[in-house]
């Protein structure tokens, strides 16, 4: 027992020792410190902190298009502070994100950290002269330790971060998520509906794990047949990505094709599918012949 005892202290004081550092994945939905009902900021904090110096990439959703952004800034490991250069958001009022309005805003964040867990806690903020007008984003950013790093199979725009923060908005083209092509070799083979959900967001994020031994399964996602991410290894770490349903149908399909079937056929996969609140754990199964997918259908 005593060994037992020991074992569990020495996992606490590792966690806690790496999660005092900023360097990680964190995951987080960013809200307007306004009154009444606005679109979020479903956002991906990757950063790298070596000495006080922190670098990286800010991912967020806002609508209907994703957004990168290179960060970087300082850390105080005796403070816990961490603050971010100034850095472009689209305006949280914009209604057409291919050609919006940007706002400069500087981060800081707190890290706090318990057995549980590690969150970043603050806000993006503006400066003085602009605080009424363009209000922060607030944020709870959550550290992720299952997520698999792999680069989004999206188009994006890039900005680099802004060196003059006078320069408070500009225009930039976006580009909508979208699925990329048909693939005749999808079609040859037979579509199997495992379930069908109702969903209410045209948003939706799906965590993709193996289902039991790791066996090496690849699979690709396709969203009403047409490829979205290809040749996803599964592990017992989440594939986590963004999946922007077609607006203009009442159903829309994933579905889950088999690259190979592992040393263990078939190829068989959890997804848990993540509708603003709601959560939908589905366990899947595709061969050779055979293509799972599910419906979703809007409510």
């Amino acid at each position: 027992m005593k060994g037992v005892y020991t074992i569990l202290v020495c996992f606490i004081m590792v966690f806690q020792s790496n999660a005092q550092t900023a360097t990680g994945h964190w995951y987080g939905i960013g809200k307007v410190a306004v009154p009444g009902e606005h679109s979020s900021y479903l956002s991906e904090l990757v950063i790298k902190q070596k000495g006080n110096t922190v670098i990286g990439e800010l991912q967020y959703y806002f609508r209907d298009s994703l957004f990168k952004v290179k960060v970087n800034g300082n850390f105080n490991t005796k403070t816990r502070q961490l603050t971010f250069k100034p850095i472009p958001f689209i305006y949280y009022l914009s209604t057409n994100t291919k050609i919006g309005v940007d706002c400069i805003l500087t981060g800081n964040f707190t890290l706090l950290v318990n057995r549980t867990e590690s969150v970043l806690t603050g806000a993006f903020e503006s400066d003085a002269a602009h605080r009424y007008t363009s209000p922060a984003i607030q944020y709870r950013f959550k550290y992720s330790t299952d997520t698999v790093a792999s680069k989004p199979e999206i188009d994006t725009i890039e900005i680099d971060s802004p060196t003059d923060p006078i320069s408070t908005m500009k225009m930039i083209e976006r580009k909508e998520i979208s699925p990329t092509m048909i693939e005749p070799r999808f079609l040859e083979r037979e579509k199997s509906i495992f379930k069908e959900i109702e969903v209410t967001e045209n948003l939706l994020r799906i965590d993709l794990y193996d289902n039991g031994t790791i066996d090496h399964d690849t699979v690709s996602i396709y969203l009403n047949d047409q490829l979205l991410f290809k040749d996803v290894a599964l592990t017992q770490s989440a594939f986590r990505r963004m999946i922007l349903l077609d607006s203009t149908k009442e159903v829309n399909e994933i579905s889950m094709y088999a690259e190979n079937l592992g040393t263990i056929p078939p190829n068989t996969a959890i997804m848990i599918i993540y509708d603003g609140q709601k959560r939908h754990e589905l366990i899947l199964t595709s061969d050779l012949n055979r293509t799972a997918s599910i419906r979703l259908r809007r409510k």
